[in-house]
C-alpha cells in the first residue's frame, strides 16, 4: 500500500502491511475493487464476480499475531460500540500493527475512520480489508457509507449491492439500506441506499453490458440499420481512483496480471501442448505478438486494452479510445514489458500508433482483403478482457459494415471491455481487423477495424510492417 494517508499516524501503521504487501498492490486492489463496484452499479453480477476472483487470487500478506491482536480488536469492538473513538480508534490501531493480515481488524479500522467522517483512510481501510476478504458483507456497506458521505451516490449503490450479494442474510442487509433512506443523512447516501434497493429489487432480471460498468464510451448512432448503426466502444476503463502503474512497469503489470501459471496470462509450456488444432497454434503464436496496455494520468490509472505487434522495432497498433486520456503508457507483451510513447493518432479510424521497445524478429501481418468472401470465415481473437490477459476466443466473420465511412469486419467472436485494440486473426495468422467495438444489446455483435483501413490509414509506415496481399 502506498503512504499517502491524510494523517501522519496512519503512516506508521500501515508500515506493517506494507511490509508484507507487494509493491503497488494497492493500487490494483482498489481497481479491482472499483471494477467490482461500478459492475455491481450496472446489475452486472458475471462481471463482479470476474474481479472477486481477481482479489481472491491476489497474494496475501503474511498473518501476525492474531493471539495478540485479537484483545485488541475485541477492546476497539467495545469502545466503538459505546462511541468513545478516540480509544476505539487506538486500540485497533494497536491491533492492525500487531496483524495487518487480520480482514476483521483493517475492516473496523475503516468502521471507525468513517465514524470520526476520515473519509480517506475510511477508504483505504476499507478497500484494504476486502483485498483480504472480497466476500466481507460488512465491509461493502461500510465503503457504501463512505461513498454516500463523500457524495458519490452511484459508487454508494454499487457497494451496497456487492453487500447485498455476499451477504449470508442478504434480508439484513436489505433492511440496513431501508434504514438509511430514511435516516437524515447525506442525500447521496440515501440516493445510493434506494439505487442499491431497486438494484436487488431487479437481481434476477438479465443483465446487459453497460458502459457505466466500465466508463466506455457509446458513439452516437447516425440510423436505426446494422448496417450503419454505431456501437458502444468496449474499452476498459480502470478507476479514477486507482494508483499510477508506470512508477515500477514491471512490478505493477505483473498485479494486473495475476498469478502466473493460469490459462490466460501467457502461452502455455512446450511441455504441456501437442501443436493441436489451427487455434491452439496461433494461440501459441498470437498470445507473445498480443500486448496489455496500461494506461495512466496524474499517476492513476486510467484505461486497459490491448495491442498488435506489426514492426520489428517494436511498433504496436492499438485503438485511439485506448490511449486518448493517458499522459504515460506500459506495454506487456508475453513476458516482456515495455513504457510506451504515442507516435500517432486518429479518431478516425479510431487508431494509435504506439513505440516501444519491445522489438520481435516476429510480427503479425496485417491482411489486405476485404470482400464478401471473407463472411463465414474463422476468426480467433485474442485479448485482455477486463484485465484478464491472454484471453482466447473464436467465431466467424458475419458481416463487412461500414461505419462512419470506416470499413469494418462484424464478428461473432466474444469480446468485452480490455480487447479493444487486439487482433482479429484468420487459420493463415494474419491479422484481418483490430478489434474496436462492441453492441451492449443482442449476442455477440461486435466489430473490428478492417486492416485493409489500418493500411490506408496514412498514419503507419507501411514498410515497417509485414502485409499480405488480398486475396485473389
Amino acid at each position: 500500500m502506498k503512504p499517502a494517508f491524510a494523517a501522519l499516524a496512519l503512516i506508521a501503521l500501515l508500515a506493517a502491511a506494507r511490509a508484507n504487501a507487494a509493491p503497488g498492490q494497492y493500487e490494483t486492489i482498489d481497481y479491482y475493487v472499483q471494477q467490482m463496484i461500478a459492475l455491481a452499479a450496472a446489475n452486472d453480477a458475471t462481471g463482479a464476480q470476474t474481479f472477486r476472483e481477481q482479489l481472491e487470487q491476489l497474494a496475501r500478506p503474511e498473518a501476525g499475531d492474531s493471539a495478540k491482536a485479537r484483545p485488541h480488536l475485541r477492546q476497539g469492538l467495545d469502545y466503538l460500540n459505546q462511541n468513545q473513538l478516540k480509544e476505539a480508534l487506538a486500540a485497533s490501531r494497536q491491533a492492525f500493527i500487531l496483524d495487518p493480515a487480520d480482514s476483521a481488524i483493517a475492516g473496523q479500522l475503516g468502521l471507525i475512520y468513517l465514524r470520526l467522517n476520515r473519509l480517506k483512510e475510511a477508504e483505504r481501510l476499507s478497500v484494504y480489508a476486502l483485498s483480504l476478504a472480497p466476500g466481507q458483507a460488512a465491509t461493502w456497506l461500510t465503503l457504501g457509507e463512505i461513498y454516500g458521505q463523500a457524495g458519490d451516490g452511484p459508487r454508494a449503490a454499487g457497494a451496497f449491492v456487492n453487500a447485498h450479494r455476499c451477504a449470508e442474510t442478504p434480508a439484513q442487509v436489505a433492511e440496513t439500506l431501508q434504514r438509511l433512506t430514511a435516516a437524515e443523512r447525506a442525500p447521496a447516501l440515501q440516493d445510493g441506499a434506494r439505487s442499491a434497493l431497486r438494484l436487488i429489487g431487479n437481481a434476477a432480471a438479465p443483465t446487459v453490458q453497460s458502459p457505466a460498468a466500465t466508463n466506455a464510451t457509446a458513439s452516437p448512432a447516425p440510423s436505426q440499420t446494422p448496417a450503419t448503426a454505431a456501437p458502444a466502444r468496449a474499452s476498459a476503463n480502470g478507476s479514477e481512483t486507482a494508483g499510477g502503474i508506470l512508477g515500477s512497469i514491471a512490478r505493477r503489470l505483473e498485479n494486473l496480471a495475476g498469478p502466473k501459471g493460469k490459462a490466460e496470462t501467457g502461452a502455455p509450456s512446450a511441455a504441456k501442448t501437442d501443436g493441436g488444432g489451427p487455434g491452439q497454434r496461433i494461440y501459441q503464436r498470437g498470445i507473445r505478438l498480443t500486448c496489455l496496455i496500461v494506461t495512466s494520468r496524474n499517476g492513476k490509472t486510467v484505461n486497459l486494452g490491448s495491442g498488435v505487434l506489426v514492426s520489428a522495432d517494436g511498433r504496436v497498433i492499438t485503438n485511439h479510445h485506448v490511449i486518448e486520456k493517458a499522459d504515460n503508457l506500459a506495454v506487456r507483451c508475453g513476458e516482456r514489458e515495455s513504457a510506451a510513447t504515442v507516435l500517432k493518432h486518429s479518431k478516425k479510424p479510431d487508431l494509435a500508433l504506439l513505440s516501444t521497445a519491445l522489438a520481435s524478429p516476429d510480427t503479425f501481418a496485417l491482411n489486405e482483403s476485404y470482400s464478401q468472401s471473407l463472411i463465414g470465415r474463422d476468426v480467433f481473437v485474442i485479448g485482455n478482457p477486463y484485465g484478464l490477459e491472454g484471453t482466447f476466443s473464436t467465431g466467424v466473420i458475419s458481416g463487412l459494415r461500414e461505419i462512419d465511412g470506416v470499413r469494418h469486419l462484424q464478428i461473432s467472436a466474444p469480446v468485452s471491455p480490455g480487447n479493444s485494440g487486439g487482433p482479429v486473426i484468420l487459420r493463415d495468422g494474419t491479422v484481418i481487423g483490430i478489434t474496436a467495438m462492441g453492441l451492449k444489446a443482442g449476442q455477440n455483435l461486435n466489430f473490428a477495424i478492417a486492416s485493409v483501413e489500418v493500411l490506408a490509414s496514412g498514419l503507419f509506415d507501411a514498410s515497417r510492417m509485414r502485409s499480405q496481399p488480398p486475396d485473389p
